[in-house]
């Protein structure tokens, strides 16, 4: 069984609305219907907010260990950014 809900959306919303839906492949309703379903279905697990970028890492060739240094080399140039905010 399944339920029909009229949700006005904001026009200033569409077009973001239609390229998220573009980007997933998706139509408009199926894109706001996967919304829903994920928010419904609770917490994601680190699996599947990490998935993707894992498979990204894989394609890409990069080590563990370059991986490590990138990771590591970000959060000293956040860090520096933190104490030092007018260094850009």
């Amino acid at each position: 069984m399944s339920m029909t809900v009229e949700v006005p959306i904001p026009d200033d919303l569409i077009p973001r609305l239609e390229q998220k839906a573009r980007s997933a492949g998706l139509d408009r309703e199926q894109y706001v219907r996967a919304l829903v379903s994920r928010d419904l279905s609770g917490p994601r697990t680190f699996d599947e907010i990490l998935g993707g970028f894992r498979e990204e890492v894989a394609a890409s060739g990069v080590s563990d260990s370059e991986l490590d240094q990138l990771f590591y080399s970000a959060r000293q140039d956040s860090l520096a950014e933190r104490k030092n905010p007018r260094s850009k």
